[in-house]
């Protein structure tokens, strides 16, 4: 693996000059310095230099950092397995998919959790022992112990694990990432987060489907902020010809028409078509793999090894990352500087523009007023309270829902259970239970529908759907049940009685023919007339029923006591654990839409709000203040050429 090392002294200059700051790496680290100075003093989208102070506090770190992206349960942690030679990550149990976890090399498997401990009261570190500990706190099944650990309430907010896994030994990190997809849009933040760390991408896919439109809006941002990204799917084996439908996606990528589809400017079109032309398309079976590894040595292990796939991907980030970090760390700083210090520039501009009290300055504050007056009609400023409305009425209208949802059921079948027939009951019993995950879905179906009332305006600047996509997803995996009561069975005393009743008939009817037939051979008769068979028939049947009427009756009892035993039981879910759920929703999905939308919104807020804050600077500045001002945006847009000179410098140096 090439190691990072300080250019020496006698590094040849180029033309220009010496290199004011001694070394390339320090010329480097002043430049992002001096540019993120001018970011602090510049009302600019945070998002800007996040990436860029992210890498420049670790951009000499000799690893490369590997995100594992993908939507929800399309096969990371598996992937990530199949890597390791090691099942750690849970897949067969639910996994706290909330959770970002890190694995680099070590002599054996332990880890580290952060966690919010409710009774410290603030975030502590606890240390893994093993990997039974580590799934306790990664898995849903593990709540439970750390909650008597830590208090209720408490939260596993990221986890890092060390492996003796071969895959890790040169450097490597690998990075298993909450979903992308999914109802939670805070798991797109943490993936977000995961990523401004990152210096390569896998992004997982399902087998054989294409590319969804909100996997398609991830790559780009992964190509924008890293150099090195491939698509991997983790399921070829149980797909027909999934790496040629693999490929084929790959190489829409790469076309400018698939992105001139999804945007109006041709130049951003051919601009995302070249990010993608770096894109990699490998297909992995992960289960195949594992299978594998599992299995004794000897050809057929080998084979299936070869089969899934996985030397490919462990050869593509051996050379694509590992023994490139270097390259990756420098070329991202160099490309990320770029990109920051463009965004200032505009910037810059802007404010200079405003400043200048000419026409074009009028022109531009007209423009930012304009701006400003449809950020309010579409209710920028206040969709919040639209939201916290619909949650209010939500919580008074459900519980009269699920009244109401009760009268329909007891007109439908309680007050119909003693005219029912024997089918009727029995469809009765089939139909009663699902009506409660029916009341759900009509209460989850309200929910939406108020949330999508809440905030009508609001998709006007939602021109890729994400709104309406996240309000079609709210209460996917809501379910509810009722324990059907069991049908009464003859109980073993009634068996006893029936089995007693006919042992007792059959003796009274064998000593009866005995005595008729003693009787007869002493009158000289030897057949029994039709009269004693149907007299003999008739008894043992007078018997049996007598033997069982009772119990056929209590029978009859027993399953119109099943049907009210049900009802009941269905109409306690529907105004108890429905409700309950139907409100959790509600909630929930009040927090998840205004998660959305801040999300879907922040760029535009920091428009409006530098809009505003030029405008202030603009009206109500004196002629001497706006001056000084605008002095001041001369002297900073200086400074940023000097600093441009010095990128360009390292730019020549690093051979970029």
């Amino acid at each position: 693996m090439t190691q990072h090392r300080e250019d020496d002294a006698a590094t040849p200059e180029p033309e220009g000059g010496p290199d004011p700051a001694g070394t390339t790496e320090q010329l480097m680290d002043d430049t992002v310095t001096g540019l993120l100075a001018l970011v602090d003093e510049q009302p600019i989208a945070s998002s800007v230099s996040v990436p860029l102070r992210s890498l420049a506090g670790r951009w000499r770190e000799p690893f490369a950092r590997v995100a594992v992206l993908g939507e929800v349960s399309v096969g990371k942690s598996t992937l990530i397995n199949a890597l390791l030679r090691e099942p750690l990550l849970p897949t067969a149990v639910p996994a706290l998919s909330s959770v970002p976890v890190e694995l680099w090399y070590g002599p054996d498997i332990r880890g580290m959790v952060t966690l919010y401990d409710v009774g410290r009261g603030g975030i502590v570190e606890r240390e893994l022992a093993g990997k039974e500990e580590i799934k306790v706190y990664l898995t849903e099944a593990g709540e439970r112990t750390v909650t008597n650990r830590h208090g209720r309430g408490a939260q596993v907010l990221s986890a890092t694990i060390q492996v003796p896994a071969e895959v890790l030994a040169g450097g490597l990190r690998l990075v298993d990432t909450p979903g992308v997809g999914g109802a939670n849009p805070a798991h797109r933040r943490l993936t977000l987060a995961a990523l401004s760390d990152a210096d390569a991408v896998l992004f997982v896919v399902r087998s054989g489907e294409p590319l969804s439109a909100s996997e398609q809006d991830f790559l780009v941002q992964a190509a924008q902020r890293v150099d090195s990204v491939a698509v991997v799917q983790t399921h070829s084996d149980l797909v027909y010809e999934a790496k040629c439908k693999l490929d084929d996606d790959v190489a829409r990528l790469r076309t400018p028409s698939t992105w001139a589809a999804v945007t109006d400017d041709q130049e951003d079109a051919d601009r995302i078509a070249r990010l993608m032309s770096g894109v990699e398309g490998l297909s992995v079976s992960a289960r195949l793999a594992l299978g594998a590894q599992a299995a004794a040595p000897g050809p057929q292990r080998e084979e299936d090894l070869a089969l899934s796939g996985l030397p490919e991907l462990e050869e593509w980030l051996r050379t694509h990352v590992v023994q490139r970090v270097e390259e990756i760390h420098r070329r991202d700083m160099v490309r990320l500087t770029e990109s920051t210090a463009r965004a200032v520039r505009r910037r810059l501009e802007e404010l200079h523009e405003v400043l200048r009290g000419d026409e074009k300055a009028q022109l531009a504050i007209d423009e930012r007023e304009r701006r400003i007056a449809e950020w309010e009609r579409t209710d920028g400023d206040s969709w919040r309270k639209h939201i916290n409305g619909a949650l209010t009425s939500l919580a008074e209208d459900l519980p009269v829902q699920a009244a109401a949802r009760v009268e329909i059921l007891r007109a439908d079948y309680q007050d119909r259970f003693d005219k029912m027939d024997r089918a009727q009951r029995e469809g009765a019993l089939k139909t009663l239970p699902l009506q409660p995950q029916a009341a759900l879905d009509e209460m989850v179906t309200t929910v939406r529908e108020r949330l999508r009332e809440a905030v009508r305006v609001i998709p006007e600047r939602d021109d890729k759907g994400v709104i309406a996509e996240h309000l079609r997803r709210l209460g996917d995996s809501a379910t509810v049940s009722v324990r059907i009561p069991k049908p009464k069975k003859i109980s073993d005393s009634a068996m006893e009685q029936v089995a007693n009743a006919f042992v007792m008939a059959k003796a009274a009817f064998f000593r009866s023919r005995i005595q008729r037939r003693d009787g007869d051979d002493a009158a000289g008769q030897n057949q029994p007339t039709e009269a004693d068979s149907g007299s003999t028939a008739l008894a043992v049947f007078t018997s049996l029923t007598m033997g069982t009427v009772k119990e056929l009756f209590a029978r009859r009892a027993a399953r119109r006591e099943d049907l009210t035993t049900l009802f009941d039981r269905v109409v306690k879910a529907v105004t108890g654990e429905v409700l309950t759920v139907a409100l959790k929703e509600a909630e929930q999905g009040c927090a998840s839409v205004t998660t959305v939308i801040e999300d879907l919104l922040a760029e535009q807020r920091e428009e409006v709000d530098r809009d505003r804050h030029d405008l202030r600077l603009a009206l109500e500045l004196s002629p001497a203040e706006r001056a000084e001002r605008l002095a001041a945006t001369t002297l900073s847009l200086r400074e940023l050429d000097e600093l441009a000179g010095r990128l360009a410098v390292v730019r020549e140096r690093w051979d970029l």
